[in-house]
């Protein structure tokens, strides 16, 4: 299946102005490779998606918490939110700190659970106050995960300190 890398809808093979959105295929070329994976996370290919997310936690693409923060609020698919949590941990800063947060409160407890793990990086009081409210959780998994957390939390405070 070939999709129009603007709006995302089916395209015949060899099609190259799509019929929808009448842009021309070939201006993907001129994209960014960032600007390429933020595109790519409205994919309709759910592993497109993840591949996506993934990449822009990889490159710490800060440009892209913003979109990464919208695709989780829209999405029920539990494991491309964890995706989004784990790629919003590795690219950091205070608006991934927020959507970590608002993790906490996702209905999968494997969403929670990877959200207290990636609140362990950050410092600073908001992280620390979440992830002892995260110790009160139904779920003994996201507990143990938030326990070492604050472990790791701790240990980098008595570096630093």
């Amino acid at each position: 299946t070939f999709y129009c890398p603007n709006c995302w809808s089916e395209l015949s093979d060899g099609q190259r102005l799509c019929a929808l959105c009448h842009r021309a295929v070939s201006a993907w070329d001129e994209k960014t490779f960032e600007a390429k994976l933020l595109q790519a996370i409205l994919h309709p290919e759910p592993m497109t998606q993840n591949r996506a997310v993934y990449l822009l936690g990889e490159k710490k693409a800060t440009e892209a918490v913003g979109a990464l923060a919208e695709l989780f609020r829209r999405t029920s698919n539990p494991f491309l939110k964890s995706e989004v949590v784990e790629a919003v941990a590795k690219i950091g800063g205070e608006s991934g700190c927020s959507l970590l947060i608002e993790a906490l409160q996702d209905p999968s407890f494997i969403v929670r659970g990877e959200a207290v793990k990636a609140l362990g990086k950050f410092s600073g009081r908001d992280a620390e106050r979440a992830l002892e409210e995260g110790l009160k959780d139904p779920s003994t998994y996201v507990r143990e995960k938030d326990r070492k957390a604050m472990d790791c939390l701790g240990s980098a405070n008595q570096t630093k300190g």
